[in-house]
């Protein structure tokens, strides 16, 4: 039998105990979680004080991802601090999250 695809590189050994992942910082997901909540609250002041119309429209449409977005963040954030593993779940990122209609 002839072999098709040959891997060059170093030769794999065979490894006798599973190596240890280092588990994600928590400081990205802070960042994020600060980062959403500023945003939140500017969106919220914009909202105040922009009347009702096609732009108010939209602001509350951003509000609402940024609320999903923060609670996503926030349950990754009591995740990892609890050692809980987290899901290896991709989501489609072309969706969109809210939208009003």
């Amino acid at each position: 039998m002839q072999k098709v695809i040959e891997f060059r590189g170093p030769k794999a050994e065979a490894v006798s105990e599973p190596q240890a992942v280092a588990p994600p910082s928590m400081e990205p997901i802070l960042a994020v979680v600060d980062s959403l909540s500023r945003t939140l609250d500017c969106i919220k002041t914009m909202c105040a004080t922009e009347p009702s119309g096609a732009i108010r429209d939209r602001l509350e449409t951003e509000r609402a991802n940024l609320v999903i977005g923060l609670f996503v963040a926030r349950v990754a954030a009591m995740r990892l601090s609890s050692g809980e593993p987290t899901p290896n779940v991709s989501a489609n990122s072309n969706l969109p999250i809210a939208s009003r209609g």
